[in-house]
């Protein structure tokens, strides 16, 4: 009796181990995330230096099965764009940065996640947050487990300037206006926070 006691005990025990595993919350390792635009002279990028995110991801045998939680920060103030200082300055003023120094994505909804060879395909509904304004959101990204444990996510999408009440920064007295339409390029790598999971 005692030993089939114990061995209820350690498969118990087991149970609870493979079910914290299998959930973890992850921490952004690094990112390249990077806004493209255009304008009537010249196109232009800005890259996003500071970005934070919570993630609670269940793994099952090499695959993710579920997305608990995925929540994205970035802070606008760290955007820097590709034609400097000036350019910088159009951009915090456009986004009302002062005001509204985060722009924040939040997961809503797993539409799908789809396996292929080594790689997984998302479709997901969220709330992007910009200058203040919030939208729903279609987000598509791609992404593979890394055998560190680590997982990528990469993906682009369009999204409309207006839609968020951000006015497209112009310059040279207006001789030079940008174009509504950006399209917003990442990969971003996080890896297991095991910490968070005690």
């Amino acid at each position: 009796m005692k030993r089939l006691i114990g061995i209820v005990a350690v498969g118990l025990v087991l149970a609870l181990n493979t079910s914290i595993l299998a959930q973890t919350h992850y921490e952004v390792k690094s990112h390249n995330v990077v806004i493209e635009g255009t304008s009537n002279l010249h196109d232009w990028t800005a890259d996003v230096e500071n970005l934070k995110g919570n993630f609670r991801i269940k793994v099952e045998d090499n695959k993710i099965v579920e997305i608990e939680n995925l929540t994205v920060k970035v802070d606008a103030n760290s955007l820097k764009g590709s034609r400097g200082n000036m350019m910088n300055s159009k951009i915090y003023e456009a986004l009302n940065s002062k005001k509204h120094p985060e722009i924040s994505f939040e997961l809503r909804k797993v539409n799908s996640i789809s396996e292929n060879p080594g790689s997984f395909r998302l479709n997901t509904t969220g709330v992007l947050q910009v200058s203040g304004v919030s939208k729903p959101v279609n987000l598509n990204a791609t992404g593979k487990l890394l055998p560190s444990g680590e997982i990528e996510f990469a993906g682009s999408t369009k999204i409309k300037m207006s839609d968020f009440s951000v006015k497209p920064p112009t310059a040279m007295f207006g001789a030079l206006t940008t174009g509504d339409e950006v399209n917003l390029k990442y990969t971003v790598v996080v890896k297991p926070n095991l910490l968070s999971d005690k």
